[in-house]
């Protein structure tokens, strides 16, 4: 399995489809807009609809889930990255790169550790 910094993502992330493994929930509280969200259950399922003109990078929230993924295909022919950190670490680096406020950099990081409570 190949790991992908959010720092490498960011630097040419038109180079890759972002694919977000988190559930439902996880995902309405917080998402990349340009990511193809499929949930880590459903995966098997949906393998065969994910596109393959370019390399996939799954990510969750802290790189666990997305790790599993990667595992999951192995063997598909589908060139795939983990996204080191997963979506906590996306956030931090977008923070860093002058993307985001710290302000929206603080409320997206406690919608991706509390994404139940916040939907409430």
């Amino acid at each position: 399995m190949k790991n992908l910094t959010p720092a490498e993502y960011l630097a040419n992330k038109a180079s890759y489809h972002l694919v977000d493994v988190r559930s439902d929930m996880e995902w309405e509280s917080v998402h990349e807009k340009e990511a193809i969200h499929v949930p880590l259950t459903d995966l098997i399922d949906r393998a065969s609809s994910l596109p393959k003109d370019k390399p996939l990078v799954f990510t969750c929230r802290s790189g666990g889930r997305s790790s599993r993924a990667c595992q999951m295909l192995e063997g598909s022919g589908l060139e795939t990255f983990n996204l080191a950190g997963g979506m906590h670490a996306l956030v931090l680096a977008k923070y860093e790169k002058g993307l985001i406020s710290k302000e929206e950099c603080e409320k997206m990081l406690e919608k991706i550790s509390s994404p139940s409570r916040l939907l409430q």
